[in-house]
């Protein structure tokens, strides 16, 4: 009997702590930009601002890159182009 107040007390905790609900999820998107550095800085960008239009918090060291290409056209004013994903901790909904 004295395992069921344990479980029921842990259980009672967890209700109650907004991390236990907590969802971390992994966002994608793409950039373009001038050079490797500007379509990297680009598609960070826009992952960070996805997460926080979610009310989440980005976790900046997790963003890895998906694909990158270089396009050989030299009339394309951002020719490098990037996929990016990154992981966002949303809040409890």
């Amino acid at each position: 009997m004295k395992h069921v107040h344990i479980v029921a007390l842990a259980g009672c905790l967890l209700a109650i702590s907004p991390q236990a609900f907590a969802e971390v999820v992994n966002l994608t998107n793409s950039a373009d930009g001038a050079n490797r550095d500007a379509g990297l800085a680009a598609v960070k960008e826009k992952l960070q601002a996805a997460c926080t239009d979610r009310k989440g918090t980005p976790d900046v060291d997790s963003f890895e890159v998906v694909f990158e290409r270089t396009s050989e056209n030299p009339d394309v004013p951002k020719p490098y182009y990037v996929d990016g994903k990154m992981k966002c901790e949303l809040p409890a909904g």
